[in-house]
């Protein structure tokens, strides 16, 4: 079955972000929104930061902002601001930035133009504030956050984590808030002026640190709060690593694996008989866990990682292979639905969108695809 509905079709967005929103609009373009990105003549800052110079740039550049369309207007000219206003009137959303090409300033501005739109303003600390005009980059924001907190080896200094995650997390939550925001717009025809604060984006993605520490008093540390089962753990193979998941509460699971061992003639069946095994209290215990590891270590490196994967899903045990990113890319799984999509013909592979609808749209074009816009 194909499914190729996608519920922003005919909706307008218009984009000037240039970091911590730039992936918001690029969620908006995957679900069928007309997103056109704004620059100002001498481009934004993305577009400079990530230049053919710095390695990596123009993938990055194309990851952001896939399926936009680009349109260059000088607003700060009066014949720049007028096409804006032409844009504006006909948009359901506009995103805009701290540090972009129009600001917190402008939202009157906007807002007087086209009342029933969803503008959203995307900045480190929020509108308002000790902090609000703060310089920031993604590492203040983490550690502003509470996630380099989190982050990192037990006993060891917080660490930042890779990848711009500041910006990820702050467009995840940006485009949440302006799709119900959008929602309520089209249902009442009112608008509403969003405010999303990165560091509060990040706070709120603490796992439950926050509620441990206020209803507990315990400060949640690096390194995880351990596992709750024995088996809970990733264990080498003959060509890298598998997880497993086995207690004996979920059902079939561990019985299972006994009888596997014991089918193959592996010894390691033998020890795990011992009634200890069944005694939830003790498999969640330190010592159960490092005696559990190399038990069942033992008994998976005699097989590779689709052997253990193609076993333990027909034996219906929790069980998946630890993937490298070059094991993602090939994955079959992900190549079957046509996940991942090309930058043209010969060019680098991008994550398509991790979702697909179920309802055509009969009469109504695809949106753009993939650097159709390209300048």
């Amino acid at each position: 079955m194909t499914l190729e509905f996608r519920p922003y079709t005919g909706i307008r967005v218009l984009d000037l972000t240039h970091d911590l929103g730039r992936y918001s609009t690029r969620l908006f373009a995957d679900l069928g929104a007309e997103v056109i990105r704004i620059e100002p003549p001498a481009g934004l800052p993305d577009r400079v930061l990530d230049s053919a110079a710095k390695p990596g740039g123009p993938e990055a550049f194309a990851f952001h902002n896939a399926s936009k369309r680009s349109l260059v207007l000088d607003l700060s000219g009066n014949e720049g601001r007028a096409a804006m206003a032409d844009l504006m009137r006909e948009a359901q959303v506009v995103v805009i930035e701290r540090g972009g090409p129009l600001g917190a300033d402008d939202i009157a501005w906007l807002r007087g133009l086209n009342a029933a739109s969803v503008i959203t303003h995307i900045s480190p600390y929020g509108l308002g504030g000790p902090w609000e005009g703060a310089p920031a980059s993604d590492l203040t924001l983490q550690a502003a956050g509470g996630i380099a907190w989190m982050s990192g080896r037990g006993g060891e200094p917080p660490l930042r984590l890779p990848g711009g995650q500041s910006a990820m997390v702050a467009s995840v939550y940006a485009a949440v808030a302006t799709a119900a925001c959008l929602l309520d717009a089209e249902m009442r025809g009112r608008g509403h002026i969003l405010d999303v604060s990165a560091q509060e984006a990040i706070a709120h993605s603490l796992q439950n640190a926050i509620q441990v520490w206020d209803l507990e008093g315990r400060v949640s540390h690096r390194a995880g709060e351990g596992t709750r089962d024995a088996s809970e753990n990733i264990y080498e193979c003959r060509d890298g690593h598998v997880f497993l998941a086995s207690p004996p509460t979920t059902g079939v699971s561990w019985k299972a694996l006994l009888g596997w061992m014991e089918e193959v003639g592996h010894p390691s069946h033998v020890p795990f008989s011992e009634p200890q095994w069944l005694d939830r209290k003790f498999r969640s215990r330190p010592e159960a866990r490092a005696a559990f590891h190399p038990i069942f270590e033992a008994f998976t490196r005699h097989f590779t990682r689709a052997e253990l994967v193609e076993n333990a899903l027909r034996r219906r045990i929790v069980m998946a292979p630890v993937a490298r990113v070059r094991d993602v890319l090939d994955d079959p799984q992900l190549a079957w639905r046509d996940y991942f999509v090309r930058l043209g013909e010969d060019g680098p592979r991008f994550p398509g969108a991790p979702y697909k609808m179920s309802e055509p749209v009969w009469g109504v074009a695809p949106p753009p695809a993939l650097g159709e816009y390209a300048r």
